[in-house]
């Protein structure tokens, strides 16, 4: 079984018990609600979907790579099946759960890796880095953001002919896959107010052929605009990414998976560009593949799911904002501006010996990493090798769900103090 995600508020997980079969349950009371039958028909043609509400079995798992959405707990779903074949994978069905029919299928001109909506917008993410915003009222195309276009115009200092051959290369290299770890990332966030928030690619300082996923894009997705772009995030490619309800911040973890990086998006007028960074976390000192960073609607709480034994919910009401450090040389980044005003000042001053000796002595401390940073709030311990999908649900802010891909649904308690998720209740899909 492979759980597919928790919609927005946590009302319903999502999950594929076979290569063909996707299933919506509702989470309290549990049960299933909803089921699609997308199999093809003997001939290798693809049949007529089945809407159903019968209990599905279970098969054989495979390489299968549905990309579903669900608008909160309202019968609008949204789903492109990646698993039978490429022409299908660049088809969306907006599907009525209630009806048990297709609303309207959209067609794209790439596979689809993504889907994020809220009430007001939908977005797809596609193979080709190329993100489509929909106003969801009327399924009306609104904006194409082009994750390529937008790299390249903003480092326009290198010639249309090199600009193209780069872009080929990379795109032959790349395959921007449901299942690939390095890959765009998009959220958006569950208000009205439409801030999506995506990776950008930036040049590698170290190395100009190559690109890195570690910068971000702010936008308003109801105003077709964008708002802010945030630098420099991590010194790695940015693995996991989140935005809270408000979509006044934005979560981020690395490839290196150590440390967790929460800012301030810049949604609203306060916001203070010279002090982006909110909150610091360490999640362990092993480089761990994260998968999923989850806020709860009011943003004082945020999941990490990795691929170790131990979900980490950190507390982000009050996180020690004093210090800047992290993974090994991951903090040069973050000190970038002030170290390279640092060096600027050294050159033709008469202090120059003094300041350079401090320059150097906070490059060097900024590579040892910091063990005081803050650890989580929360932890729930899980069994090693399954895949788990968190979310907190808005009825229940003292609660956390889990759901496995051993088949098994959980209801956790959240701690009053630093300590263990106690487990409450415990169901199995079937």
């Amino acid at each position: 079984m492979k759980v597919l995600r928790f919609n927005q508020d946590s009302t319903c997980c999502v999950v594929s018990a076979a290569p063909h079969l996707v299933s919506i349950y509702n989470c309290d009371p549990f049960g299933k609600c909803f089921e699609l039958d997308n199999r093809s028909t003997s001939n290798g043609r693809e049949g007529s979907p089945q809407y159903t509400v019968a209990d599905g079995g279970t098969s054989e798992e495979s390489d299968r790579e549905f990309v579903i959405e669900m608008l909160f707990s309202t019968s609008l779903v949204a789903i492109a099946d990646r698993s039978q074949g490429s022409s299908n994978g660049k088809k969306l069905k907006i599907v009525n759960t209630k009806r048990k029919s297709t609303i309207c299928e959209i067609s794209f001109p790439h596979e689809i890796v993504d889907v994020v909506m809220n009430r007001k917008r939908m977005c797809i993410l596609l193979e080709s880095d190329q993100i489509f915003v929909y106003d969801i009222s009327c399924m009306k195309p609104l904006e194409t953001i082009d994750l390529w276009e937008d790299h390249f115009k903003r480092t326009a200092n290198t010639n249309a002919k090199s600009k193209g051959k780069k872009q080929n290369d990379l795109a032959r290299e790349r395959r921007n896959s449901v299942g690939a770890r390095i890959r765009p990332r998009m959220a958006l966030s569950g208000d009205d107010r439409s801030i999506l928030c995506y990776t950008s690619y930036s040049a590698n300082k170290n190395n100009p052929d190559s690109y890195l996923l570690h910068d971000a894009v702010v936008f308003d997705a109801l105003n077709v605009t964008p708002i802010n772009y945030l630098n420099s995030m991590h010194k790695g490619n940015i693995s996991s990414l989140a935005v809270s309800h408000d979509g006044k911040s934005i979560a981020t973890a690395s490839d290196k998976g150590t440390i967790i990086r929460v800012f301030n998006t810049g949604v609203d007028s306060e916001y203070d560009s010279t002090k982006p960074l909110l909150h610091e976390f360490r999640r362990g000192t092993r480089p761990c593949n994260l998968y999923q960073l989850v806020f709860n609607r009011s943003a004082t709480l945020l999941g990490c799911v990795g691929g170790t034994d131990t979900i980490h919910i950190f507390n982000l009401n009050n996180s020690d904002r004093n210090g800047i450090s992290g993974e090994a040389g991951d903090d040069e980044l973050l000190l970038a501006n002030n170290q390279s005003d640092t060096l600027r000042d050294t050159k033709g001053s008469s202090e120059s010996p003094k300041q350079l000796a401090n320059y150097i002595s906070r490059r060097i401390k900024a590579t040892i990493p910091n063990q005081n940073l803050r650890r989580d709030f929360a932890h729930i311990n899980v069994e090693l090798g399954t895949e788990n999908c968190l979310g907190f649900p808005d009825e229940f802010p003292h609660q956390a769900y889990l759901a496995s891909s051993d088949g098994q649904f959980k209801v956790y308690s959240l701690p009053s103090t630093s300590g263990e998720c106690v487990l409450t209740k415990n169901s199995t899909f079937n």
